[in-house]
Order: C-alpha cells, then structure tokens, then sequence
C-alpha cells in the first residue's frame, strides 16, 4: 500500500513539474519579442514603442501568428508612428469593419521633394489648402500625382512630423529633420561606397525614431591643419590628433553624424542614442569612433577595408601621385569606369 502511494505522490510531482515547464516554455510571438528587445535594447524609445504596441488590448487578442507578423512589421520602422498603425491595424484584424483613427497622423508636417504639405486627419494639404495625397503612421505617402508609394524613411531629405491626439493633447509620434542640409553627402570627393553605407545608416536611424543629420564629411588638408591647430595654436579645445593627411576624412572614406534637436539644429548632447547608432553603423561595416581607445569619437565613422584606422598617414605617397582615386584604389574601393 505504502508503494503503491509513494507511485502515485511520484507521478503527481512529475505531473506538476510537467505542466510548470509547459507554462513556462515562451511562446513564439513572446520569443520574437524577446529578439527585438534585445536587438533594440540602445534604443530605448524603440523600446517604449514596443512596449506601447504588445500593451495593446487588440494586439493581445491576435493569434500567434497574427502577433509575430505584427511585430516582424514593427522591426520595419521600430517607432512609436509605427507602433500606432498596428494598433490600428490589429483592430481591423478582428473587426473588418473597423475604421480606427490610429491608422493615420491626426496633424504634423511633410517636407517631400523641397515641397511643404501639412497634415490633416492622414490627408496631405497644400498651400492653397487642396488635398494631394495621404499618409499614414506607418510612414507610406501617396500622392494623388503620382501612381507608386512612398516611404518618408527611405528618403534622407524628408522632413516629417506626425501627431496624434490623445485626449485634449496632442502626442509627437515621429519628428524627423533632413539628414544632409548642406549637401555633404553629395561631395564628389566623398567616396560612393562610403556614402551608401552611410545613407544606409541614416535610413535605419530615421526608421527607429532617430533624428540624425551629416555634420563633416570630406575634409580638405589645410582643413585638417586648422582642426588640428584647434586647442594647440588657435582657440577652441583639442579635437583631433590628426595632422593633414593623418585622417581618413582626408581621403573621403570618414563621416560624422550627429543628432537633430527639435528645432533640427546640429546637437552632441549625451542623451542622444549614441550606442544604437554605433551599432547600425558597425552592421554596414563601418568603424565606428565609440569603440576607440583613447580619444573617443562618437559622431565618427570610416570605412577602409584591409587597412587599420592609424593608417591613413601610409596613404600620403598614393595621393601625391594619383590624388583620391590612387588611394580608393588602394582599397578596392576606386569607382566603377
């Protein structure tokens, strides 16, 4: 009889343990959350967005499968504009016959192609107060003239501020400023790969929220020489320990970026997301100046493959001879004829 008991009290303990492991085992769309919270975790706002869209009562009441296509969207413009729209997007989900509001910006501005449209209830408006188009939260314009849509995060030139009322007041979802005002990016001497790695950068930056602009690229040498002078002979505090020809700025392969204010004025203030900005621009392949020893560099990255940061002074002999070019040569990175 004792046995018999012991069997069964046995079988009870393994039958708890059991179901305790099944509660605890995650399911697919909390382990695909994970991966985006780990993946976002230097973006904090991000971070929020994410919190705001799993939060929500609809998204709660999607099936598995419906959640994970919901979040994989998110991870397209990791936002709070974005989290928005699948809130929306969830209602519909499961009310066909829905038409949430969140779907589109309530106000805000769209600056697209050098043209200023204001915002009203996700229509575009122009100065003469005609609507031309739409827009929603998830970032897609569609303008009236035009038969493709668009996305305000794969132009870097766009200027784009959407709202959405909550209540009595009115919450910024997304603001973001041009990202290359003065044209840097456009500098022949800057070199093509580097560029598009670096608008490469900006597009995931302005995706997750982050208003990012090109401070200096291309650096002349006599530039270079009074950047250098900064802090030694001339006024201003020590910025760099790199002579003319001693920095990769010199030779169109290095960048820097830096962050927007609200009133889309350069600004280096700690607060800003400089860890998740390394992070995008190390996933192009790019060195990234917060990673250094020493002299640290957040706003700055370069890109020369098969050849060590301090090497740019060995680059002197190849720029007397065959100016940018030679030296791109060098690295395999030279134009295409």
């Amino acid at each position: 009889m004792d046995s018999v008991n012991g069997a069964s009290h046995s079988s009870e303990s393994q039958s708890t343990a059991s179901a305790t492991q099944t509660q605890a085992t995650p399911s697919i769309s909390e382990e695909r959350e994970e991966e985006i919270r780990t993946e976002l975790a230097q973006n904090p706002q991000a971070v929020a967005a994410l919190d705001q869209l799993v939060a929500d009562r609809n998204f709660g009441q999607l099936s598995e499968e419906q959640k994970v296509e919901s979040l994989n969207a998110f991870m397209s413009a990791p936002n709070a504009a974005t989290a928005t729209y699948l809130q929306g997007a969830a209602e519909v989900s499961l009310n066909p016959q829905a038409t949430p509001s969140s779907l589109t910006p309530d106000a805000g501005t769209l600056t697209l192609d050098g043209v200023t449209y204001g915002i009203q209830h996700g229509n575009l408006v122009d100065a003469q107060g005609l609507t031309v188009g739409t827009i929603r939260n998830d970032g897609t314009v569609q303008l009236a003239s035009e038969t493709a849509a668009r996305s305000v995060y794969s132009d870097i030139s766009t200027r784009v501020q959407l709202t959405e009322q909550i209540g009595t007041q009115n919450r910024t979802l997304v603001d973001l400023h041009a990202a290359d005002p003065r044209g840097r990016l456009t500098d022949p001497n800057l070199n093509p790969e580097v560029v598009d790695r670096v608008t490469a950068v900006i597009e995931q930056a302005r995706r997750e929220g982050m208003n990012m602009r090109v401070d200096t690229a291309y650096r002349t040498f006599a530039e270079q020489d009074a950047l250098y002078a900064q802090g030694r002979t001339a006024p201003g505090n020590r910025v760099t320990n790199a002579r003319a020809g001693q920095s990769w700025h010199n030779y169109g392969v290095a960048v820097d970026l830096v962050f927007n204010n609200a009133n889309g004025q350069p600004s280096w203030a700690e607060t800003h997301n400089w860890d998740r900005y390394g992070e995008i621009a190390v996933a192009q392949g790019l060195e990234w100046g917060g990673n250094w020893q020493g002299l640290v560099d957040r706003p700055h990255v370069e890109y020369h493959p098969g050849f060590d940061a301090g090497d740019a002074r060995n680059m002197l002999q190849s720029h007397r001879q065959g100016g940018l070019e030679a030296v791109w040569d060098r690295m395999g990175i030279g134009q295409i004829p």
